[in-house]
């Protein structure tokens, strides 16, 4: 009886043992190996070693969403490994975006593949929103467009247009403003070469003559529409060109006018500097005359009565001056 006793009490200890094991070696598992994301993979069928993912795990990396994005993949049937989107999930863009990206693009029947996703997304472009504009044109208004028509009126034209995605060019091509650069030149040399702004005006396709699929050469976006949306009247160059000869013929005008005043009060000026010239002379020479009379005085060349006499001949020829005068003023 103690035999068996002993024997249950054995059995018990070593069953204790081994299911103590177990219990420590589960719990272990779970604590190493991610569970929840292998049993995920398991019943989403998107098989995934525990190896794996517990790489992942002791990596720091978000194991559930990289696998969320594997299940992804695997519902939509691309032919991509875990370790495809693992390594692309590292390299810290979105990878869900790339992944509805390629989705969208085989729903479209487009011949795209994953490394040109990772292209777009390396660029720094939004994979998902080139493959909507490749499938679903985008439509752009170019406004503003000015130019001069031969009977020199301003036209100002709207036009708009449809650009699809050039998967072929996207990485290296020229940008959309290129593209609409090339279109306002076509429509400014078009205007330009109209003899009449009316004839612009009555049939406004005429601004896409010469209209070809050269336009796009190059070009991240093919152009499949052109239309134009709306022409106005801007300014009327040429009475604004004749206003201003005008206003400028008057200006010159106005000019020549005070170079003629200031010409005139130059040459007051002048002639009244002239005159007090020669009054200053005259005074000079009058102030000269009674020096020399005394001079010849003193020499004995002209007596005093000789003086006398010229006095007196002065006076009487001031009062007959002035006597003149009066007569010639009755």
């Amino acid at each position: 009886m103690i035999s068996l006793l002993n024997a249950f009490t054995a059995g018990y200890i070593a069953l204790t043992v081994i299911l103590g094991v177990l219990l420590l070696a589960v719990i272990a598992l779970f604590v190493i190996v991610p569970m929840k994301a292998w049993f995920t993979a398991v019943f989403s069928k998107a098989h995934v070693s525990m190896a794996r993912l517990t790489s992942l795990r002791w990596r720091k990396v978000n194991t559930m969403e990289v696998l969320e994005n594997y299940i992804l993949a695997r519902n939509a049937k691309l032919n991509l490994a875990f370790t495809d989107i693992e390594a692309f999930y590292l390299t810290g863009h979105n990878t869900k975006r790339a992944l509805s990206a390629l989705i969208f693009a085989k729903s479209a029947n487009m011949d795209v593949n994953f490394d040109m996703i990772k292209s777009l997304e390396f660029a720094g472009q939004d994979s998902m929103e080139v493959m909507n504009s490749y499938v679903n044109p985008k439509m752009v208004e170019i406004d503003g467009i000015k130019a001069i028509a031969q009977d020199s009126i301003e036209l100002i034209v709207k036009a708009k247009a449809g650009l699809k995605i050039n998967l072929n060019n996207f990485l290296t091509g020229l940008g959309q403003e290129s593209l609409e650069a090339r279109i306002q030149k076509l429509i400014i040399q078009n205007i330009a070469l109209s003899a009449n702004h009316k004839t612009v005006l009555s049939s406004p396709n005429k601004l896409l003559a010469g209209l070809n699929k050269e336009i796009d050469e190059g070009n991240i976006y093919n152009l499949v529409s052109l239309e134009i949306m709306n022409v106005d009247i801007g300014r009327d160059v040429g009475a604004e060109m004749v206003a201003k000869s005008v206003q400028r013929d008057i200006a010159l005008a106005q000019v020549e006018a005070e170079k003629k005043k200031n010409d005139a009060l130059l040459a007051e000026q002048q002639a009244k500097i002239e005159m007090q010239e020669m009054k200053t002379n005259v005074l000079s020479a009058e102030a000269e005359v009674p020096k020399a009379l005394a001079q010849a005085i003193q020499e004995g060349r002209f007596s005093i009565m000789d003086y006398y006499k010229l006095m007196n001949l002065q006076a009487d020829t001031a009062m007959r001056r002035s006597v003149s005068g009066q007569d010639t003023g009755e």
